[in-house]
């Protein structure tokens, strides 16, 4: 009798599950702050506090994850996780019992948004070295896309559901400490994840053979991925300046901020759920390019084209950055070495910790020249154009690099 063909891996393990679930749950506890802002206009908190209250829980991210991803290498992550769920819920919880007539109530606020802050990066740092382990061989693009999903639907719900729950809880601080009830379903999954958690990366017998932490940095150092970071970082630049500014855009071009995110997120959510058995088999350096061309070209139809071309616009932006993500993180993916992977992904979502803090700056400055937020929004169309262009380069010089080694290799 023939031998059977093994049959592939499944992507949709029962790990992958959980940590979807566990995701989904942890990304609730950011898309409640879209009511941050309002918030604290209405309890007369100083316009320049709000700025910094905004910030703070980014540039806490971006401080602490380069150290969270390389100090969990050699350890077990599931205290680590266990203890972030709890701060999380701690904190969500807490912003109910903060006083807001005290003179000390902005000092309290920077203190909750730093203490989450930080405990976001040691999370997202564990779950993302969990999840690159969970992607079966040539499923990585699959993979990125459905994970992307557990950004965009609390993001898609959670205002709505919001809305809808404020008149019940009394107040934004209300509706926090509800949402703080998540972190009872997501520790529960993730002491269902502590078999894979305790595992650590860098075990004792990598250690002997020389595959210890410093191995693994070198691995990074030299992975030659400069310019697809770079393109992540311009990704990350555009999507959050949209996100920042679209709202005074639509000031100025009369059209609904509302209806954009509501399409592009939808579209976004099909693509990926219809598409993602197809996505791996994408050429990665040809559609990169084409999406952030196409990207560019939705945005500047937003920013300057008719009130009809407002839909489409934002149909073909959301059908661009669809593809785009999941493609750009998988290049990353395929050309790290496996003992680095997990880095290299916490990497790539230091690129996004950077860019939600550099998107208001340059936005700021642009409207400081006296552009406006239509020159705002064309920035961030130069930007996703120059992504592409950054991804092109870097597939040139790695078909260049791995031509030279072939040769090198193939003489006596």
């Amino acid at each position: 009798m023939p031998a059977r063909t093994p049959e592939p891996e499944r992507l949709w393990s029962r790990d992958f599950v959980l940590l979807f679930l566990l995701l989904t749950c942890s990304n609730c506890f950011m898309a409640v702050y879209y009511c941050f802002e309002q918030w604290l206009e209405r309890i007369a908190v100083p316009p320049n506090w709000r700025g910094i209250l905004l910030g703070a829980m980014f540039a806490a991210v971006l401080a602490a994850r380069p150290f969270a991803s390389v100090l969990m290498l050699k350890c077990s992550k599931l205290p680590a996780m266990v203890l972030s769920v709890l701060a999380t819920s701690g904190v969500m919880l807490a912003w109910m019992h903060l006083p807001e007539a005290s003179p000390w109530f902005a000092w309290l606020a920077l203190g909750l948004r730093v203490i989450q802050g930080l405990f976001l990066a040691v999370f997202s740092s564990c779950s993302v070295a969990l999840m690159v382990g969970c992607f079966p061989k040539g499923q990585s693009a699959k993979g990125f896309a459905i994970f992307s999903l557990t950004a965009l639907l609390p993001y898609a719900l959670m205002p709505s559901a919001g809305e809808i729950l404020l008149p019940l809880v009394g107040s934004e601080a209300g509706l926090f400490a509800l949402t703080g009830l998540l972190g009872l379903p997501a520790l529960w999954m993730t002491i269902l994840l502590a078999p894979k958690l305790r595992i650590p990366e860098v075990s004792t017998e990598a250690v002997r053979e020389g595959k210890g932490v410093r191995h693994i940095l070198a691995c990074v150092k030299s992975s030659g991925l400069g310019l697809a970071f770079l393109a992540l970082l311009l990704s990350g630049l555009t999507t959050n300046t949209h996100i920042f500014f679209i709202k005074g855009l639509c000031s100025v071009t009369h059209e609904d901020p509302a209806q954009f995110f509501y399409v592009y997120t939808t579209v976004m959510i099909v693509i990926r759920l219809a598409g993602s058995a197809r996505i791996d088999g994408l050429p990665r350096c040809r559609v990169v390019p084409v999406c952030a061309l196409l990207m560019a070209t939705g945005l500047l139809g937003v920013t300057w084209g008719p009130s009809w071309a407002y839909v489409p616009s934002t149909v073909l932006y959301g059908a661009s950055l669809s593809l785009l993500y999941p493609l750009l993180a998988s290049v990353i993916y395929e050309r790290s070495a496996p003992e680095a992977r997990s880095v290299n992904s916490n990497i790539m979502m230091l690129m996004f910790d950077a860019s939600g803090i550099l998107s208001p700056l340059i936005g700021g400055l642009v409207l400081n020249a006296g552009l406006g937020y239509r020159g705002v929004v064309t920035a961030a169309a130069v930007m996703i154009t120059a992504c592409g262009l950054s991804c092109l380069a870097d597939c040139l010089l790695y078909a260049r690099r791995t031509r030279a080694a072939t040769r090198t290799a193939s003489k006596p």
